[in-house]
């Protein structure tokens, strides 16, 4: 087979392992089309690199079937290969680390997944260094290297992994153009305040973090709320309302029951606002309490005020 036909037949394999990704049920055809595009691209770079992306992208669909962890393994690897084809200078490049960097994370939050996060962490770094602040993509990777800073901290401890997210959260509200961006970094920015308390109570005594991460989520809220369109976005109510919920946590660690009153309150009234009713809050990244928690919680501190 002369060289332009290998390549057509490896084009189209290619297109047919795409297509599958999308069907569970056939899903586990589309590495063997791949394996077998990829040896029919060996001469053309920029094809190889399509297959190779193209099978992370099937692994991560495996593990979102199945939940199998070595799927997010297998992925990571595939887009390792890929980067290898890259320049460091295509526009491609920042946006494969993008993705590599997601997958590394979610296998660092898998089961035994504390030696992928430094890796994690060394490529969601590399990814957030590919673009400039000032592009729109710098907010959401700067959130993702927080959060592997963060689950670097839980297993290692290391207080300096949570200095470095805060100021990186910082920088995500100011140059994030999306106010649900910037919503969720200040979410991120309370829950690091709350992390950090943790860590140093023991020696400062000091609620500061807690008066800071109250702050945070009241910022979250007002943030979440501030496009036109939000009272009828599902995704700003749930954001806002789990914003109020966190605030109110905290405002009653700090013996402040009215305040905290109002705001489990006021995430109530976002709830029951979504188009079902009931339904738990669910931001991509942490749960919240379902109205029925809230309405228990509303009644307790009712109670005693």
């Amino acid at each position: 087979m002369v060289r332009r036909e290998r390549l057509a037949v490896a084009r189209a394999r290619l297109d047919l392992a795409g297509a599958l990704r999308f069907l569970p049920g056939r899903l586990d055809e589309a590495p063997a089309q791949l394996a077998a595009a990829l040896d029919e691209a060996a001469t053309d770079p920029e094809l190889r690199l399509a297959g190779l992306v193209c099978l992370a992208r099937v692994h991560r669909a495996r593990f979102v079937r199945d939940g199998d962890p070595a799927a997010l393994e297998a992925a990571a690897e595939a887009y390792a290969r890929a980067r290898r084809l890259v320049p460091r200078d295509d526009a491609a490049y920042g946006d494969l680390l993008a993705e590599w960097g997601e997958v590394l994370l979610e296998r660092a939050r898998a089961e035994e997944g504390r030696r992928f996060t430094s890796t994690a962490v060394r490529v969601l770094r590399e990814s957030r260094a590919a673009v400039p602040q000032s592009d729109p993509r710098s907010g959401p990777r700067l959130l993702r290297l927080a959060a592997g800073l963060r689950l670097r901290h839980t297993y290692e401890g290391d207080l300096v992994d949570l200095r470095e997210a805060e100021y990186l959260l910082e920088l995500a509200v100011r140059h994030s153009p999306d106010p649900l961006d910037r919503a969720r970094a200040w979410r991120d920015h309370g829950d690091v305040q709350q992390e950090i308390h943790a860590h140093t109570y023991a020696h400062t005594h000091a609620l500061d973090r807690l008066d800071r991460a109250a702050d945070s989520y009241r910022r979250a809220w007002r943030a979440a709320l501030e496009p036109d369109d939000a009272t009828s976005d599902p995704a700003a109510l749930r954001l806002a309302a789990l914003a109020q919920q966190l605030r109110g946590e905290v405002l009653e660690r700090l013996s402040r029951p009215r305040a905290a009153l109002d705001a489990y309150r006021t995430s109530l009234t976002l709830l029951t606002r979504l188009p079902a009713p009931g339904t738990d809050i669910d931001t991509g990244t942490d749960g919240g309490a379902g109205p029925a928690v809230l309405r228990t919680r509303i009644r307790a501190l009712e109670a005693v005020l």
